[in-house]
């Protein structure tokens, strides 16, 4: 038995009917100081790119991999247009970029570089823009065979286009191998760059776990053969999701294009990324939308989830998470940096992003103006959803039977004004059970992470281990966000007040 369990709401697996209550989306703040970061020094062009973020709680550091590089001035350095550069913070605010002198690069090392391309590739496609390598995602090994393989990342270099892995004891000197361990039809075929891809380490499957954007053609083709450099180009590409897992890193299988477009999308639209997390039980997963019409040529990001990591379910009848900012506002254009492990500080949840203050086309890059920077929005643990009261009433949330495993139930919920909730206990066919009636259910007010749940005569879920149930919630003028079963009490963790229907939640100092 897990020691806790968490129910996000994010989709009806464990919802049996929801008369009165809506899920709604909670996007998360984006904070006051953004940009956090912005290219400042020779080496860093235009742009700088989060791809890769997490936080050391051994060092109490968040660590960053950017992509950065003048762009569009390789000779700059070198004939490097684009390279991977390393920052730390204290906070997720403030970074600092060292002098690392790791490698050597327009002949100098005081730099915060760390990973440059190994050359330039020979096909004519690629000889103008100049050598590109970049990380794009860095995860604690949670079994390295020594301190060298403390780090893995997942890179990405134009020398050979494909998924290149890497090795590293610091996360700034890195050993790279010198293939690709998975190539598509598009790095193959040089039609463009299949660059966008998340490593991380699925401790629910005990895998090694890649996301990566793949084009529909290659549905039976996933992974590039020899002789299909010359494959035909599709008459229109169109993005969108595949996966593999792996046991050791080096054998990789169950390839599959996991998410497409579908015909309730926009006609415009495309997957453009994916970055997903584990939270509990579940997967959470930040979706690239592209909207490719010419009028608009935006990306902002749809908020998904699964339980087996390959089936996703948009959320909120896909609205935007993370919605990009106004025309030539700094996040015009948005995408989410990798981050394999969710960073959660004190309650708080952090997701760094890219963020671009033009249209995603090259006539619009091209402005003198146009700049890529580091965004961070930050959110309350564990809401990302909510189920909301509205009318008509009563409003209730009814769940599907499931055993009870814990005896200690907690809400992470909201009510604003008269508003409350109680929870009632039922057997499998909707009859309430003795000393676990709403009569007899504690009144939940106020905005709390851990909101305790108990009865009066019967005190918590104890005397009901093992057995099947449904749980009722009786709400008014609330929200709930999630629910947690556990072996231990919990502190209550309370949050601002709301103050009428609709309010939004205040936003959070940033507090490590």
């Amino acid at each position: 038995m897990m020691p806790s369990k968490t129910e996000l709401f994010l989709d009806d697996e464990l919802i049996e009917m929801t008369p009165g209550v809506t899920r709604k989306i909670h996007p998360p703040t984006k904070h006051r100081l953004n940009p956090v970061m912005r290219p400042e020094h020779w080496w860093e062009g235009n742009h700088v790119m989060p791809l890769a973020t997490l936080y050391d709680p051994e060092e109490k550091l968040f660590k960053m991999w950017y992509r950065t590089g003048p762009l569009d001035h390789p000779e700059e350095a070198e004939g490097h247009a684009s390279y991977t550069a390393y920052a730390t913070s204290i906070d997720g605010l403030h970074w600092e970029k060292p002098l690392l002198g790791a490698v050597e690069l327009a002949g100098q090392r005081d730099h915060n570089v760390v990973l440059v391309s190994a050359g330039l590739n020979p096909g004519a496609v690629w000889q103008a823009q100049g050598k590109k390598a970049f990380i794009r995602s860095v995860v604690r090994h949670p079994d390295p065979r020594d301190e060298s393989e403390k780090y893995v990342c997942m890179l990405f270099d134009q020398v050979l286009p494909g998924a290149f892995l890497g090795y590293s004891a610091d996360g700034i000197h890195w050993r790279t191998e010198t293939e690709p361990f998975w190539r598509t039809l598009v790095d193959a075929t040089a039609w463009g760059d299949d660059t966008l891809m998340t490593l991380l380490y699925d401790h629910l499957k005990q895998r090694w776990v890649m996301y990566r954007r793949v084009n529909p053609q290659e549905s039976e083709r996933l992974v590039a053969q020899p002789g299909d450099e010359s494959w035909p180009a599709p008459d229109r590409g169109l993005r969108n999701m595949a996966y593999a897992d792996s046991a050791d890193l080096k054998h990789w299988e169950n390839h599959r294009i996991i998410m497409t477009p579908d015909a309730d999308d926009p006609a415009d639209v495309e997957f453009y990324g994916f970055t997903p997390n584990i939270f509990h039980q579940v997967y959470v997963g930040y979706l690239w939308i592209y909207h490719a019409d010419p009028e608009d040529e935006t990306i902002d990001i749809q908020l998904t989830t699964s339980r087996d990591g390959l089936h996703f379910t948009r959320c909120c009848r896909r609205e935007a998470f993370i919605p990009n900012g106004p025309p030539d506002y700094f996040d015009h254009e948005i995408t989410v940096g990798d981050q394999p492990e969710p960073i959660i500080l004190n309650d708080q949840g952090y997701i760094f992003y890219e963020a671009c203050n033009y249209k995603h086309s090259e006539e619009d890059y091209s402005r003198p103006h146009a700049i890529i920077t580091a965004g961070l929005c930050t959110f309350t643990r564990d809401r990302f959803v909510s189920l909301e009261t509205g009318t008509p009433a009563p409003c209730r949330v009814v769940t599907k039977p499931l055993v009870v495993e814990h005896p200690k139930l907690f809400l992470n919920a909201a009510t604003w004004g008269d508003g409350a909730i109680q929870v009632e206990v039922l057997a499998r066919d909707w009859l309430p059970l003795e000393g676990y009636t709403a009569k007899e259910a504690n009144v939940i007010k106020g905005n709390a992470l851990n909101h305790p749940v108990c009865w009066t005569g019967s005190g918590d879920l104890g005397r009901l281990m093992g057995k099947e149930v449904r749980l009722k919630f009786n709400m008014t003028d609330a929200r709930l966000h999630a629910m947690s079963f556990d072996t231990e009490d919990r502190p209550l963790k309370e949050q601002s007040p709301l103050t009428a229907i609709g309010s939004g939640y205040a936003e959070l100092p940033v507090d490590v």
